[in-house]
């Protein structure tokens, strides 16, 4: 896997706390001014639990608190060097070189938080007059196959996460979450694929229907368009528990670059037609996704 993935990742578990503790900072009125300014700098990465230790020490322990804070990130402890440190300070002072447009300091953006917990993308697309005519100006940034997409809705220089990029970061999240609690220390966790399964009957033919909505899709990036393959089963069985019908098919989807972003709310819908006789039946759906790795099933008991 790309390196600049895995770390993607991997530091996507930090997110959650760029969310919680931004706003709790002005709750440090009484520290010293190197404590407030490590408290302001280590938002993205500082958890829960750290900050609250931090604030109840005694002002004389808390030189020792930073230290060790650094010493738990370093990768390579032993050595003179901190490569965790050096490069979460190195892509502060980036974002606040790349991203001085906006209100507040390029650090404190959006797209300064991403750039700082992930990096620099392996390809950032642009589009300041927006994608189409009277759109929004807009950012589509890369980490291998994954797109991470900005946009700047008031025309201020104040870009923010799309809804698409931010459930996906959430995706991400919630497996490296599911990782942690099963004390594994390995990145095998992988994004669920949300979809809806139904029964309708339309022009005289029974049917069920695969309702996926696109947010839920993960693509990856083949020269300017998404793609992906969804490997979709279906069995159906009769009240015995015996298989009435089964079915099996491999649906590539490909959506161009511009196309995708605006997909967001939209539902991928397929249709499939069982012959059955009339009678109660139970479907059971698989569906995963070969990127990412995703897969969910569902089931659904209707009657034909």
């Amino acid at each position: 896997m790309n390196n600049k993935l895995v770390s993607f990742c991997l530091l996507a578990g930090t997110m959650i706390f760029g969310f919680c503790f931004c706003s709790s900072l002005s709750g440090n009125k009484n520290l010293d001014p190197g404590s407030k300014e490590f408290i302001s700098r280590t938002r993205y990465i500082i958890s829960k639990e750290e900050k609250k230790a931090f604030l109840e020490l005694e002002p004389e322990k808390r030189p020792q608190f930073i230290e060790q804070f650094w010493v738990r990130r370093d990768p390579t402890p032993g050595t003179a060097v901190n490569e965790f440190k050096e490069s979460y300070f190195q892509h502060i002072e980036e974002a606040n070189r790349l991203f001085r447009e906006g209100t507040t300091a390029g650090w404190l953006q959006e797209r300064g938080r991403i750039y700082i917990l992930f990096g620099p993308p392996s390809e950032r697309i642009t589009y300041p007059r927006g994608i189409d005519f009277y759109d929004q100006p807009t950012e589509i940034w890369y980490y291998g196959f994954f797109p991470v997409v900005f946009t700047d809705e008031n025309w201020t220089g104040n870009y923010t996460l799309t809804p698409l990029s931010a459930y996906q970061i959430s995706e991400i999240t919630k497996a490296q979450k599911d990782i942690k609690e099963l004390g594994k220390n390995t990145l095998t966790g992988k994004p669920s694929l949300d979809f809806g399964l139904r029964f309708e009957f339309k022009d005289g033919q029974g049917q069920l229907i695969i309702d996926i909505p696109y947010k839920a899709i993960w693509f990856k990036l083949a020269g300017n368009n998404f793609v992906t393959i969804l490997d979709i089963k279906l069995e159906i069985f009769d009240q015995g528990g015996q298989t009435a019908w089964k079915h099996q098919e491999s649906s590539e989807l490909s959506v161009s670059r511009e196309q995708g972003l605006k997909l967001i709310e939209e539902i991928y819908s397929l249709a499939l037609k069982p012959d059955l006789q009339p009678g109660e039946y139970t479907a059971q759906a698989e569906i995963s996704n070969r990127t990412g790795g995703g897969s969910s099933q569902r089931i659904l008991k209707f009657k034909f």
